[in-house]
Parts: C-alpha cells; structure tokens; sequence
C-alpha cells in the first residue's frame, strides 16, 4: 500500500531537477528552511486530524518511533535536518529508537482510524523524503505487512495522498522556479552562491 503510495509521489519528485534533491546543499536548506514548512505544515494538520481520532496514546508512541526509524535509515540527510523535518510534519519528538520486528504494531495498532494514522504518517513522511533506499523499501513492505491494511482502506489512503501531491506539485514547482534562478546567475563562486541563495527570498 505504501509502496504504491511512494510511486505516485515520486513522479512529482521527478519534476525536480536532481541538484536541488540533495539534502546536503546550502542552496537547497536554505530553500527548506524558507519556503518549505507551508507543506510541511500542511502534512502536520493532516497527520494531527488523523490521530485525532485515536484515543489510545501507546499507539502514536510505537508509531512515533518506527517512523523515526524509518527516516533514520536515510544516510543522504543529515541527522540534524532529519530530526527538524520529522518533528515539523509530525508534530512529534524524533526518536529513532529500535523497535523490533513488525508483531509490535500488528499487536496495537488494531482499528481502522489507528490504521489509516499509521499508514497516513508514513506515508507523508515518504512523500516529503522523496527519494528512499532499499533498506527503507524493505522497511515499508514490513510496516505494510504488520498494519494489515484492507482494500477499502487501502483506496480510502490513496484518496487522501491525491490532496497531498496536488500540495507537493506546488513546492516541486517553486523548487522548479529556484533552478532556473540558479541558471541564470554564474556557478562556481562565492558571490555566485551567495546570490543564489539571497534569490529563494525573491521566490
């Protein structure tokens, strides 16, 4: 379920030119910093309505620490940023801790409104990476498998993440934007890089 979710929002994050994926360039967290918490923000108010309905706060806990450990394992984003981006569309405290094998979550997260928080938070966070590696695959398959997800609910998720790219398409676009200012001033200086990054305030 998530893996076909991470598909459809990857074709979004294929508009993006691939300079501007890199976590670790100044041009682009400065980008992040600046422009990027209207989505973050968005993917936080669903996340919070979704968890609105879960009364049992163990849940959000154990959910809480496989998805931090699921962002732990991307090694191209630095552990601050990682920590930053996780609590900005969570609204929870980044802790990577191991949690074990998958029977934790198959054990507690039981109803369809725990299901459909679970799978929606990953599911934003996957949406906000963009890019993930084949330890992160094999994670999503796991936590997949472990929330037993139906059809019904299934397409219910799928619904909620057209929303999603549909606000993701609008900051690939300002990303979009950001290349070409970059383009148009001169690389490979100081002053160029300077001015390139003083650009996204003008985005």
């Amino acid at each position: 379920m998530v893996l076909e979710i991470w598909a459809s929002i990857t074709s979004v994050w294929n508009m993006i030119p691939p300079d501007l994926r890199d976590w670790s360039k100044s041009e682009v967290l400065n980008f992040v910093q600046k422009k990027a918490p209207g989505f973050f923000n968005f993917c936080k108010d669903k996340i919070s309505k979704f968890w609105s309905k879960v009364p049992d706060g163990k849940v959000k806990t154990l959910v809480d620490k496989t998805t931090s450990a699921f962002v732990a394992l991307n090694d191209k984003i630095p552990t601050d940023l990682k920590k930053q981006l996780f609590e900005q569309i969570t609204g929870s405290q980044y802790n990577p801790e191991p949690v074990g094998n998958g029977e934790a979550l198959s054990e507690v997260v039981q109803t369809d409104d725990e299901k459909k928080a679970a799978s929606m938070q990953m599911a934003y966070l996957v949406a906000v990476l963009g890019e993930i590696n084949q330890k992160q695959e094999h994670f999503l398959e796991e936590y997949t498998n472990s929330l037993k997800i139906t059809e019904q609910l299934k397409q219910e998720i799928v619904e909620e993440m057209k929303e999603a790219e549909k606000e993701f398409a609008k900051f690939a676009q300002e990303l979009i934007r950001l290349d070409k200012e970059f383009e148009r001033i001169s690389a490979g200086t100081a002053k160029a890089k300077k001015e390139a990054n003083d650009a996204i305030d003008l985005i």
